[in-house]
């Protein structure tokens, strides 16, 4: 082994309180380097086994969309990564300035310095590296299991649809993410190696001797205010004084802590938001159980006309959900409502003069025009249900009944207003053909006089209840006593009426029909947020990790770099506690500088990301008081343990032998 391999040994065991936490920095980057590729490998092979390679470009750009995150999160891992770990390497070769200054005064080059720093990262990573790819697949493993839990839930309805399809992870360790993982760790390492190396080659041999490379004094430069000495006595001031001339020291403290109170706040904006949408997401109504009717549609665009146009494969008739209405009323103690939709067939041509000018301004911003195409969903209920709304609307029997409600989000809230002056009028409806019929609009009603199941989260501009139609779409609402009795009963009525083979599925039969509780399928609804929930508040608490091993590797190199001049401030008098009252000043000032810069930045990147939000869900902006509290509790205390920990070291130094040792190395 060359000379520069054993001198960055001997220092590796020196030190072997740095090296550990460094070491600790390269297993955590590697691991998570690695549980992000091989999680991407899997869920890769789970895109192949849908798709199959024969498929097409589908798999490719789905395939493309998962490299894609997965590429960001990679990036932002080397970038903390390369933070935490060049800092360690910063130390290291500040501890051993005076000894590189020796050994350029008796011929070392440049290059056999850098050498000798570099081969402390091979070391390091050889170590490392293998221990961070074992407990990388070890993570991608659980994040596997988690995500086939999550994926259990999912699969229970898809089987109600699609019986021959199964979405679940495979535990895939494809030796490419291996690779791809320890090159990009093993790159990152030499890269934080190579920074600080190259700078200490740099400094002459009697700067480094003198360490004079450290810590520039300009005059006035390192002057504090009579305040703080009144305020903090003098190690206050001598913690604000060393602040300001050692601020390299404390950069990469500074830079670590920044970086995760900004992931920390981030986090928790996001997390209460998806939370609210959550919220918004789930039906306010009585039903406990749906029973679901759906039909295979097939959309195209039509050459005449160039529009979008859709063909239904097994439409319901509205005689046909009647009388399944009435078959599932028939169970005890059971409440019905049955509502089915077209909502892709008609638009509706509507003359200028119905509009309400409050529409006219929120919805159509083109030129003036005598007439408007609106967006038309139409609409048929049950027989009572029906019978229920024309009472209501004031209309006989066999009348359309106009919903007339619109609303839109205006930054986050939501804005809602009546839209036509239609009752009594004609509208011409217009299908994608470019055929057309007219329509007699009897009576109209608003949000408050129709049931909450006639509004999901997403509806068209124009909604018309008619007496009977052909329909793509057509639920039961049910509120029975009994709900597992209820949906063994539907299930039967369901499969008498619709006969479909054992093993036919969605796309052989044209339809499919689904009985499930409405708690279950807020289960499914929410699967996507549950996940990226868990994997996200993982990966941050992960990569947090990271930097906390940068701050206490920092905080402990600087107290043993500066050992010392702690010792001659003991030896003038000051005592121990003195000293500790000016580390936990410095901890202070440390964790204040990075809540300065890190708190304005997480807020300003909680607002932008509610700006997509609030422009589809109404979800206003909320400043995130309660996670910026515990960011601020959080940092004081993981900064002011560290210093303390690190001033503990400082009663076990001689004073003389700290003198006489430049800095105890």
């Amino acid at each position: 082994m060359k000379l520069t391999g054993k001198l960055a040994l001997s220092q590796l065991k020196i030190n072997r309180s740095r090296t550990a936490w460094t070491l600790t920095g390269i297993v955590l980057s590697t691991a998570l380097i690695t549980a992000v590729c091989s999680f991407e490998a899997s869920g890769n092979a789970l895109i192949l086994d849908l798709f199959g390679e024969g498929y097409g470009g589908s798999a490719e750009t789905l395939a493309a969309l998962l490299l894609i995150p997965a590429g960001i999160i990679v990036a932002i891992i080397i970038a903390m990564s390369v933070v935490a770990i060049s800092n360690a390497f910063r130390a290291s070769a500040g501890e051993r300035t005076a000894q590189f200054g020796m050994l350029k005064s008796v011929g070392a080059t440049k290059q056999q310095i850098i050498s000798s720093v570099m081969y402390e990262s091979a070391f390091l990573s050889a170590a490392g590296i293998p221990i961070g790819l074992a407990i990388g697949l070890i993570l991608a493993f659980a994040g596997v299991q988690i995500a086939n839990y999550f994926f259990g839930e999912l699969n229970s309805l898809i089987h109600m649809m699609l019986n021959e399809i199964t979405i679940a992870l495979d535990f895939v360790i494809a030796w490419q993410a291996l690779i791809a993982a320890a090159f990009i760790s093993f790159a990152a390492v030499l890269l934080s190696a190579w920074l600080p190396a190259r700078k200490a080659a740099k400094i002459t041999a009697i700067a480094s001797i003198r360490g004079t490379d450290e810590v520039e004094i300009k005059r006035g430069s390192v002057k504090t205010s009579r305040l703080t000495q009144k305020i903090f006595g003098l190690e206050g001031a001598l913690a604000a004084k060393n602040m300001k001339r050692s601020k390299r020291n404390f950069r990469a403290s500074v830079a670590s802590l920044t970086v995760s109170v900004i992931l920390f706040i981030t986090l928790s904006s996001l997390s209460e938001q998806a939370r609210m949408v959550e919220n918004l997401l789930m039906p306010d109504i009585d039903a406990t159980v749906i029973v679901d009717y759906t039909s295979l549609r097939d959309s195209f665009v039509n050459e005449s006309t160039g529009r979008t146009e859709t063909v239904v494969s097994a439409p319901i008739d509205s005689e046909v959900a009647n009388a399944i209405a009435e078959r599932l009323r028939e169970y005890k103690g059971t409440v019905i409502m049955g509502a089915g939709d077209d909502m892709e067939t008609y638009i509706s041509i509507v003359p200028n003069e119905a509009i309400s000018s409050q529409m006219l301004e929120a919805y159509f911003n083109d030129e003036e025009r005598d007439e408007r195409e609106v967006s038309t969903e139409i609409l048929t209920l049950d027989l009572e249900s029906y019978a229920a709304l024309c009472e209501r609307a004031g209309v006989p029997l066999g009348s359309n009944i106009l919903i007339n409600h619109y609303s839109y989000i205006d930054n986050g809230a939501e804005v809602a207003f009546t839209p036509f002056l239609l009752e009594g009028e004609n509208i011409r409806l217009v299908k994608a053909d470019g055929s057309a019929s007219e329509l007699t609009v009897h009576g109209a009603l608003t949000q408050e006089d129709v049931p909450n199941e006639l509004f999901p989260f997403n509806t068209q501009t124009v909604r018309l209840i008619v007496p009977q139609g052909q329909m793509r779409n057509y639920i039961w609402y049910a509120n029975p006593a009994d709900i597992d009795g209820f949906k063994e009963y539907a299930n039967a009525v369901m499969d008498e009426i619709f006969p479909r083979g054992s093993e036919a599925g969605y796309m052989e039969l044209g339809f499919s029909t689904r009985v499930y509780t409405l708690q279950d399928y807020m289960k499914v609804m929410n699967i996507p947020i549950g996940l990226a929930m868990v994997f996200i508040y993982s990966f941050v608490a992960l990569l947090s990790l990271i930097g906390l091993t940068d701050v206490i590797s920092t905080i402990s190199a600087n107290v043993r770099m500066r050992s010392r001049e702690f010792a001659v401030l003991r030896s003038v008098g000051m005592t121990y506690g003195g000293i500790k009252r000016m580390l936990n000043f410095e901890s202070v000032i440390c964790t204040a500088n990075s809540l300065i810069i890190g708190l304005p930045l997480a807020v300003a990147l909680t607002y932008l990301i509610n700006l997509p939000i609030r422009s589809t869900f109404p979800i206003p902006y909320q400043f995130p008081w309660l996670a910026c509290a515990c960011c601020i509790f959080a940092v004081f205390a993981v900064t002011w343990v560290a210093m303390r920990h690190c001033a503990s070291w400082l009663r076990c130094e001689g004073v003389i032998g700290a003198i006489l040792t430049e800095g105890g190395i």
